[in-house]
């Protein structure tokens, strides 16, 4: 009977075994892992750090966070987050001492000499954080409290603020917007494909109208080559012609030349004759020629001589016997 009770008693404190073994597994702890702690205070917000979370020195994972508070300040009331973290000193070896003793971890030490932690992002999607040690070089020397447990300042992000921005960001709406804004490429791309479509048909039929006005054209060509080709016979025949008359003109011009010159040479003589004329006609003409005076008295005559001849042919109207008798008293028509 004592037997199967005491196998009993070793199967339950075995199981129980396995049982905190898994949990303390699952769950990432170890009671036997020595550890070192030191503080972080951010004065800003943590969002998305939770406890557990990731200790990283340049992507290597050296530790976790152990605890994340809050301390605020009774004369001014600002806070700032204490955020305890649970370094694995196994997890850092060192090279170069030369055989010199292996140094403890110190924190304040390394403080002294750049070691600084900022919070990172751990995934855009989920918003998650965690912290990242490093060594700067340049960094500022501080005034570091050892402790406990001592303290790592903080640097800022260069790119959390923008991470914080766009995780603030819709990107529910952004989608929403996408979604629709491809809805409407898509509805776009449709309605151009059909006017492609037709585009294409209209090209079609375009390229069988052209296809038979190029058919009718170059009938056109033909007639009007062969209408050319008449043309260019005619207009040769027509060029022959005008030739042959040139030639008859000519030759008939050069028979007829010596009496044009003739004609010529007469009515050069008898333009001079008339220029002399004009000549002669202007001097007498002129008031103070010579003959201007003689002409003037003749004509003053023959207009005394015309009203003499009136009055006469007037007399010999009225009396005509006084061709025999004379004017005047002596004529019978005078009598009483």
């Amino acid at each position: 009977m004592k037997r199967p009770a005491l196998a009993i008693g070793v199967f339950i404190i075995a199981a129980l075994v396995l049982v905190v073994g898994g949990v303390l597994w699952l769950s990432g702890s170890n009671l036997f892992e020595r550890r070192v702690n030191a503080v972080i205070y951010f004065q800003d917000s943590v969002a998305g750090l939770y406890k557990g979370a990731p200790v990283t020195f340049r992507g290597v994972a050296i530790g976790t966070v152990e605890n994340i508070g809050l301390q605020v300040d009774l004369r001014t009331l600002k806070g700032r987050i204490p955020v305890t973290i649970g370094i694995s000193p196994d997890v850092v070896t060192y090279y170069g001492g030369n055989g010199a003793p292996i140094p403890k971890m110190d924190v304040a030490a390394a403080v002294q000499r750049g070691l600084r932690a900022k919070l990172v992002s751990q995934s855009l999607v989920t918003g998650q954080k965690s912290i990242e040690l490093n060594m700067l070089a340049d960094a500022t020397p501080v005034a570091v409290v050892a402790g406990p447990p001592p303290e790592i300042p903080v640097v800022a992000d260069r790119f959390g603020a923008l991470v914080d921005q766009l995780a603030e960001l819709p990107l529910r709406d952004v989608i929403d917007e996408l979604r629709a804004t491809m809805t409407s490429f898509r509805t776009t791309m449709t309605a151009m494909q059909g006017t492609l479509v037709a585009a294409n048909a209209a090209l079609g039929t375009a390229n069988r109208t052209v296809a038979g006005v190029g058919s009718q054209a170059r009938a056109t060509l033909s007639v009007a080559s062969a209408a050319i080709t008449r043309v260019q016979d005619n207009s040769t025949l027509a060029l022959a012609a005008v030739t042959r008359l040139a030639d008859n003109t000519n030759a008939t011009v050069t028979s007829v030349r010596p009496d044009l010159l003739r004609t010529l040479s007469g009515t050069r003589e008898a333009a001079e004759s008339a220029r002399v004329a004009m000549v002669r006609v202007a001097e007498l003409t002129d008031p103070r020629a010579p003959l201007r005076s003689d002409l003037d008295q003749a004509a003053a005559d023959l207009a005394q001589a015309a009203r003499s001849l009136h009055d006469w042919s007037d007399l010999i109207d009225q009396q005509p016997n006084a061709i025999i008798f004379g004017r005047g008293e002596h004529s019978p028509a005078s009598t009483p």
